[in-house]
């Protein structure tokens, strides 16, 4: 889901709120990011994925959270994962400070990958991208704080294939 930059009044973050839309709006550094619903294909894969990563993360003591929480680094900074697992200390009651794993189901002309920076500035340790044909591209927070890519996409956090899963999983419908 594309969430591109444009100048957004009050008024009409308002008007998203008071219709229900906002539920996928980020604020970068206090600008709006409205985002559009998705395609049918990506709530499709997004659940599908959830329920075959969330009882790994449920045994590992994680949350597993499939529903547009958001992940903040200040009141007017946020962003949101589709999927996002993490500690129970790290929620709080607007969303989490920090997550173990968040996933993106990357849409065409999305911003994935520049959410990378922030989600290492957060403490992230993994961010799993995956795209409409069930590639996945896992990228891990090195020594030095920066996301970097790793293959095979072999979650230390949940001790998976992510890649096997994917490839595992029904199509769009």
């Amino acid at each position: 889901m594309a969430a591109v930059p444009v100048p957004v009044s009050e008024r009409e973050i308002d008007d998203r709120r008071r219709l229900g839309i906002d539920s996928l709006d980020e604020r970068w550094a206090g600008e709006w990011r409205p985002v559009n619903p998705p395609k049918l294909w990506h709530p499709i894969l997004n659940t599908h994925l959830l329920l075959a990563l969330a009882p790994t993360a449920k045994a590992k003591g994680l949350l597993a959270i499939g529903d547009a929480c958001g992940l903040f680094g200040a009141d007017d900074d946020w962003r949101v994962p589709d999927q996002t697992y993490a500690r129970p200390e790290d929620a709080r009651e607007e969303g989490f400070v920090s997550a173990e794993l968040v996933v993106e189901i990357r849409s065409p002309g999305d911003d994935s990958y520049r959410k990378l920076p922030f989600y290492a500035a957060r403490g992230v340790r993994e961010v799993l991208i995956v795209h409409r044909d069930r590639r996945a591209e896992l990228y891990r927070r090195s020594a030095e704080g920066e996301m970097v890519a790793v293959a095979p996409a072999w979650s230390e956090v949940l001790d998976v294939d992510l890649g096997a899963i994917l490839a595992c999983l029904p199509g769009d419908r």
